[in-house]
Formats: structure tokens, C-alpha cells, sequence
């Protein structure tokens, strides 16, 4: 076909720079990767960030959560645990009491949140034993595990006496006075979210239940279940069988405005995003309008020998259809590239120029987590090969338009 070979003739080469590549071609082509890169790039970092989320708040806390009929306390917890343990799908049950406490040291004192567990059966319930180190052996009743991060801002090492002070009261022939217990840090744990790491403290279930005066009771009970899409149809079973006295929450419940805002914020900057490929088809535009202009007399001879308009529009259209796929293989390529390596970038650009793009305490995590996802990259593709094709229409049409006799009046 005679049209592609004038369409990549007219594009690629200009009368002042022969054998070179027009620069407003390579402007359109530039904008055309940087959009596509750019909305991978993002997207994945988004849907990454997502997938992390999620799993962070599973692997602390769990898949269902069985409370107290108006959430504050479970008195009677063991009934309940004995219901949900019979249902196939749960693999584990454990207890938890969760408060704030005073924890302090010889010189400071910190706000910490205590998690109050029983070291026997919380390994089936959740992944907190994954995030222990130097532990030394199962937690005991004189013992508390602090996050890596709380532990360094705090200054306190392995081996050190804490004292933790909670908001109970109790009453003694002095009056009351705040419960009060003397712990030795048995190691510390890092889970990766830097507000678990750098708040959170591990202590049994006997400890918390002395802290809060809790008589037994606890805060919630934890269900893992063997496949985490799953949890609505547990959660609506439990409902059943518990008949009200207790209230069942999906991990997606309790975090539905965490995770309804996350996808909000991914849809509005796809959009966001989309715009750079607008301009980048509206720089076609204007490229493929000036080789219309430039072109006017190779037009009117094309027409004066024969050629159809069909044919003088397929030239223009097939340009901008050029641009737009070496812009979006190369930017589907470079972008894709991007979000696989993200996080060896960013360490490079800390190890040897000092700039920290993502610092941890600032976004809760310890690198930029990233999904590549291929339904998305076709999406991105699709949307952006759109947007070139309609952008070739214009020119396309106006050159398709041009009377011979109007082309060589001034010839």
C-alpha cells in the first residue's frame, strides 16, 4: 500500500533534516510513553499498595471478628469460639484484649497500645508469630514484646525492665491508684506497617486482663479461615448460629472507608493521569496538521493522479496510528520496567543522592509496594490508542478534504 509508505515517508523525514526524525513527531511520541508509563506506573504502585493493606491488617488482626453485642467487651467468649471453631472453613480462634497503656523506663515514658493474646492460640489465628524475633521461646506472663520501631525511638533493648501503666483503677487503703506491672522486653517484632511497629505491644492475655481489670473477659475474638474470600459467608454462618448475641464483622467491614477511599483515590488518578495522553493526542493533532499544511502540494498532485480521499486520509490516519504504537510499546515497556524495579530505584536514588522519596514514617510501609496488573496495562493501552486515533481524525479529514485545484493554485 502506496499510503503507508508516504505516511512514514512524510513523518519520519523533513527538507531540512533528511534521514532524521521530525521533532514534533518525537515530541508526540515522548508525551504518548510518558502518559502510558506514568498511568502503569501509578496504577500499580495503587493496586500494590492495596494488596499490602489488606494484607497487613489480616495477618495482625483477622479475617472475621466476633464481638460483644454493643462492641465494647465479650464477657462469655469460650461459648462463642467453641461455635466458630466448628465451622469448616476456620482454621484457627483466639482471643485478644486491645487498650492503651503508659509504658515506661527508667528515664521516659511512651504511649503504647498493648495486644493482650494467648501465645497458644494465636499462631492459628493470625501471622503475628511470623513478625517476632528474638523472642527466645513463648511469651510468659512476666514478658511484653515491643515493635522495632517503638523499641529504637524509645531506646530500650532486649533484656530491659518496662513498666506499664493502664487507665484502670483499683482500689487500695491508700485510695485508687492505676494498675501497674513490671515487664521484661523478651524481643521486639516488625511487621512491615510502621503503625503496628511503632505502637504496638505484645503481651498474654493474663497480662492485658490484669492492665484493663477486664475479670476474664476480652475485646474480640480473632477467626483466620482458609481462604479470605470467604469471610462474608463465615461471618453471615456465625450471625446464625450466634442468634445476636454477638456482633460478626468482616475484615472488609471493619476497614470499608479505608479501602473505599484507597479505591477512589486509583479512579481519580487514572483520571488525573489520562490527561497527559491527552495532551500527547492533541500534540498529534497538532504535528499531523502542520505535515497537512507543509503537504499541501503533494496532496493536490495525489489527487490530480487519481488518488481517492480515502486514500490521502489513510496517509494521515496511519501516521498518527504510528505514533501512537511506538509510544505505547515503548511506554507500556518503560513503565512496566518501572513498576517491577520501583523500589530498586528508590534505593539507589537513597544509597547515592540522599533523596528518600518514600520515607516509612510517612506512608506505614517499608518500600513502595507495586502490582502489576494486565488487565490494567490493557486497559491503559486501549484507552491511550483511543485517544491517538481520534486525535489522526482531524488532520486526517482535513487533508482528505483538499480540492486539487485549491492544492496547486499557488503552485
Amino acid at each position: 500500500m502506496y499510503e503507508v509508505f508516504l505516511a512514514l515517508r512524510y513523518l519520519l523525514r523533513s527538507k531540512s533534516h533528511r534521514g532524521f526524525v521530525s521533532f514534533f513527531s518525537l515530541i508526540s511520541v515522548v508525551c504518548v510513553i510518558i502518559g502510558v508509563a506514568a498511568l502503569i506506573i501509578v496504577l500499580s504502585v495503587m493496586t500494590g499498595f492495596e494488596k499490602e493493606m489488606k494484607t497487613k491488617v489480616i495477618s495482625v488482626f483477622a479475617h472475621v471478628t466476633i464481638t460483644g453485642p454493643v462492641r465494647v467487651i465479650l464477657p462469655h467468649w469460650k461459648e462463642p469460639m467453641e461455635i466458630a471453631k466448628k465451622n469448616p472453613h476456620v482454621k484457627g480462634v483466639a482471643p485478644y484484649i486491645r487498650g492503651p497503656v503508659l509504658l515506661s523506663t527508667r528515664d521516659k515514658g511512651h504511649p503504647l497500645v498493648v495486644l493482650g493474646m494467648d501465645p497458644n492460640l494465636e499462631d492459628s489465628a493470625s501471622e503475628l508469630h511470623n513478625y517476632i524475633r528474638d523472642a527466645g521461646g513463648t511469651l510468659t506472663d512476666n514478658q511484653v514484646i515491643l515493635g522495632d520501631t517503638y523499641a529504637r525511638n524509645l531506646g530500650v533493648e532486649k533484656g530491659d525492665k518496662v513498666v506499664l501503666t493502664s487507665p484502670a483503677f483499683v482500689q487500695t487503703p491508700g485510695g485508687r491508684v492505676p494498675v501497674q506491672k513490671t515487664l521484661e522486653v523478651a524481643g521486639i517484632f516488625h511487621s512491615g506497617n510502621f503503625e503496628y511497629d511503632s505502637q504496638f505491644g505484645l503481651t498474654t492475655l493474663a497480662v492485658a486482663n490484669h492492665l484493663f481489670q477486664m475479670r476474664g473477659a476480652v475485646h474480640a475474638l480473632k477467626v483466620s479461615l482458609d481462604d479470605v474470600d470467604n469471610a462474608g459467608i463465615v461471618a453471615k454462618e456465625l450471625s446464625e448460629e450466634l442468634r445476636g448475641r454477638c456482633s460478626v464483622q468482616t475484615w472488609m467491614e471493619q476497614n470499608a472507608h479505608l479501602f473505599a477511599a484507597v479505591q477512589l483515590e486509583k479512579r481519580v488518578m487514572f483520571l488525573i493521569l489520562l490527561l497527559i495522553s491527552l495532551v500527547a493526542a492533541l500534540n498529534i493533532v497538532s504535528t499531523l496538521v502542520m505535515v497537512v499544511l507543509g503537504k499541501t502540494k503533494d496532496i493536490g498532485i495525489l489527487r490530480a493522479l487519481g488518488a481517492t480521499s480515502r486514500s490521502v486520509g489513510l496517509i494521515f490516519t496511519i501516521q498518527g496510528l504510528f505514533i501512537a504504537m511506538v509510544g505505547l510499546f515503548l511506554g507500556v515497556v518503560g513503565g512496566t520496567l518501572i513498576a517491577y524495579n520501583v523500589n530498586p530505584i528508590l534505593h539507589f536514588l537513597r544509597l547515592h543522592f540522599g533523596i528518600d522519596l518514600f520515607p516509612a514514617n510517612v506512608y506505614y510501609l517499608d518500600g513502595i509496594p507495586s502490582q502489576v496488573v494486565p488487565v490494567d496495562v490493557a486497559a491503559i493501552a486501549g484507552c491511550a490508542f483511543v485517544l491517538c486515533l481520534l486525535a489522526s481524525i482531524f488532520p486526517a479529514l482535513l487533508a482528505s478534504r483538499m480540492k486539487p485545484v485549491q492544492a496547486l493554485r499557488y503552485e
